[in-house]
C-alpha cells in the first residue's frame, strides 16, 4: 500500500504546510543584519531550500533582540526542513524568554508531534490551543489525543476545530475518526458520510469512511464505498489493515492503531 502525502488525520499542516506554525509574510521590527538575513532566508525558502533557509534564520535569531520571535521563526523553519528535534529546542529557547507565548507553545507541540512524542505533544498542545484559538491548533491537539488513545478528548478538540473552521473537510473527517475511537460508530459513519458527499472530498476522506464502517462490522458497506482514483488492490489492502485494527482488543491500543492507519 502506498503512503499518501496528506494525512487523513490531519497533522493538518503537519505534513501540511511544511508544518510551520504561523504564516509570516512580513515582519515588523528587525533591522540591519537581522532583517537582511530574514529577507534572504525568505527568498531561499520560496525556492524550496528549507535547510539553507533554516541556517539563515538561525543566524538571524542569534542576532535578534527579540528572542521569542527570532527563535519561534527559526523553529518554524526547522519544522519545514524536517528537523523537529532541533525545532523543539528552538521553541524551548523562545519559551525561556516568554513561557506563555502561544506561538512558541504551538510550535513546540507540533515538533513533539512530528517526533512521535505524542504524550508530550498532547500536554503542550492542550496549553497552546486555548491561547492560539485556531482550527489548526485544535486539530493538532486532537491528533495527539487520538494517538494517545484519548478518543473523547480528541472528539472535544476536533469539535472546537470544526467550530472555528466549519467548512474544513479534514477537520470534519478527524471528528468522525475521534467518534469512532470513542465507540460512537453510528455518529462516526454519519459524520464521514456527510463529508464524502461533498464535491471537495478527497480519497483520504473516503478511506476514513471505509475504516469506520469496518470498525462497526459493516464490511460489505465498507467494500462498497467508491473511492475516486484509488486502485482496487490498494483498497483491498487498506480494508485488510482496517480489519486488523478492529481485532485489537485493548481500547487504547486500538485507538492508536486507528490514528496510525488513518494517517498512513
Amino acid at each position: 500500500m502506498r503512503h499518501h502525502s496528506l494525512n487523513a488525520l490531519v497533522l493538518l499542516g503537519l505534513v501540511l504546510a511544511g508544518c510551520s506554525t504561523t504564516s509570516e509574510k512580513t515582519e515588523s521590527g528587525p533591522k540591519d543584519e537581522e532583517a537582511r538575513l530574514i529577507k534572504l532566508a525568505q527568498d531561499i525558502e520560496q525556492r524550496g531550500d528549507h535547510s539553507t533557509a533554516a541556517s539563515l534564520y538561525e543566524r538571524a535569531a542569534k542576532a535578534s533582540s527579540d528572542k521569542v520571535r527570532g527563535y519561534s521563526r527559526l523553529g518554524d523553519a526547522q519544522i519545514a526542513a524536517g528537523e523537529p528535534e532541533q525545532a523543539a529546542q528552538s521553541f524551548r529557547t523562545a519559551l525561556d524568554a516568554s513561557p506563555n507565548d502561544g506561538r512558541a507553545l504551538l510550535g513546540l507541540g507540533t515538533a513533539q508531534l512530528q517526533s512521535s512524542q505524542v504524550e508530550s505533544a498532547a500536554r503542550t498542545l492542550a496549553v497552546a490551543a486555548p491561547l492560539v484559538k485556531t482550527s489548526t491548533a485544535y486539530n493538532r491537539l486532537g491528533t495527539a489525543l487520538i494517538l494517545t488513545g484519548d478518543g473523547q478528548g480528541a472528539e472535544t478538540a476536533f469539535t472546537q476545530a470544526r467550530n472555528l473552521d466549519p467548512g474544513n473537510l479534514d477537520t470534519q473527517s478527524n471528528l468522525g475518526l475521534a467518534q469512532a475511537v470513542s465507540g460512537r460508530n453510528e455518529a462516526a459513519v454519519a459524520t464521514l458520510g456527510a463529508v464524502t458527499q461533498s464535491p471537495r472530498a478527497e480519497a483520504r476522506h473516503f478511506r476514513n469512511l471505509m475504516l469506520v464502517l469496518t470498525l462497526g462490522q459493516h464490511d460489505k458497506d465498507a467494500a462498497a464505498v467508491a473511492v475516486p482514483d484509488y486502485p482496487d488492490a490498494e483498497k483491498r489492502a487498506f480494508l485488510a489493515e482496517a480489519r486488523k485494527v478492529r481485532a485489537i482488543k485493548g481500547p487504547a491500543a486500538r485507538a492508536r492503531a486507528i490514528g496510525l492507519l488513518a494517517s498512513s
